[in-house]
């Protein structure tokens, strides 16, 4: 496969019911070059809900996927064949990380977090939150689970031993880590106040705000739903609800659901809505491009700088709720509203 072209991004948005056909907003002069469906190398087929979280094992050799109807399945993501299925679990699968033994498997649901063996489908243990699990992470050195839950609280446990060793208190729906492991990111607050942390000494570093739309003053940008850093640690992307599309006593936020900030100054670098709620984000290796996902059938490609799309992926029958890259950026999995995971063969 070719490398990715460095001009070109990834974005998805995405509209539902009537407004489907509704050109992309804030690109009116922007080119899209809409590529055809056989750049889809694989459709995996097998989850009878939506698909929403997909992880891919440290040697690339795994592809799990989550869905709403409680399973966990494993997929060979060279070839599509289905390796194993974890069952058990009764709600929602919407997390799921590999720890760097390529082995232990973490998923998260409504109400519980819980470890499994990949190789042989066993259940290790489970951790219940009465609250609600919110998010979960892993550091990048795979040794401390952090998880943020309903009753306010994110909490710093040992993957293995399960031994909580720190917890910090902040309203939280959503959790990023910078690639060095030194900086946590939450959010979940009214008025979308993301704080970082550092995470050896559990102090506030920073928060990251977004101004109010005068549009739709006095609304505020919403809590985010899911954030991510990008590869090389300079900037933080947030994806939240985006009501812009209502009628107008019925917006709650300031209809702008994308946002991304540079890390070192705080400053807000993008703010807009991509036409729908983002429930995914994900930026490419070689971090030029990223991806928003949501109820759109499409996926856009858009330039992390700029923010201008350039390229659609058209194939899936339903919204994309999950994203994942290759390491090496050639190849993009999204699992989908029509209960299916496609992988995408990246071409310029």
């Amino acid at each position: 496969m070719e490398e990715i072209c460095t001009s070109i991004t990834l974005l998805l948005f995405g509209l539902s019911g009537s407004l489907a056909n509704l050109t992309l907003p804030i690109i009116a002069n922007s080119p899209i070059h809409a590529q055809p469906t056989q750049q889809v190398k694989l459709t995996l087929s097998g989850h009878t809900a939506p698909v929403r979280a997909l992880a891919l094992s440290p040697n690339s050799q795994v592809l799990a996927s989550g869905s709403d109807d409680g399973t966990i399945k494993l997929w060979n993501p060279a070839t599509g064949v289905l390796l194993r299925t974890l069952a058990g679990d009764s709600g929602t699968i919407k997390s799921i990380i590999f720890a760097p033994d390529g082995q232990t498997l973490i998923s998260r649901s409504s109400n519980n977090i819980k470890f499994w063996n990949s190789q042989t489908g066993q259940e290790i243990r489970e951790v219940t939150e009465k609250s609600g699990v919110n998010a979960i992470l892993l550091t990048p050195n795979g040794q401390t689970l952090i998880s943020a839950s309903g009753d306010r609280k994110i909490k710093f446990s040992n993957l293995k031993t399960g031994k909580i060793s720190q917890i910090l208190q902040a309203e939280t729906t959503a959790l990023a880590i910078s690639p060095d492991g030194k900086t946590l990111f939450s959010g979940g607050e009214n008025g979308g106040r993301i704080r970082s942390w550092s995470i050896n000494t559990g102090k506030q570093l920073r928060s990251f705000f977004a101004p109010a739309n005068k549009e739709f003053s006095p609304k505020k940008a919403s809590a985010p739903i899911t954030l991510v850093v990008s590869p090389d640690g300079q900037m933080l992307l947030s994806g939240g609800y985006d009501d812009s599309f209502q009628s107008g006593p019925l917006i709650q936020t300031d209809g702008q659901g994308f946002k991304a900030w540079q890390i070192k100054t705080g400053k807000l670098v993008h703010n807009f809505s991509v036409g729908t709620n983002v429930d995914a984000l994900v930026i490419s290796p070689d971090n030029r491009t990223f991806i928003a996902g949501g109820l759109a059938r499409q996926i856009t490609l858009r330039d992390l700088t700029t923010g201008k799309p350039v390229m659609q992926l058209v194939g899936h029958a339903g919204g994309i709720y999950a994203l994942v890259f290759s390491r090496d950026g050639k190849t993009l999995y999204s699992g989908s509203g029509d209960k299916s995971v496609k992988a995408w063969h990246i071409i310029p």
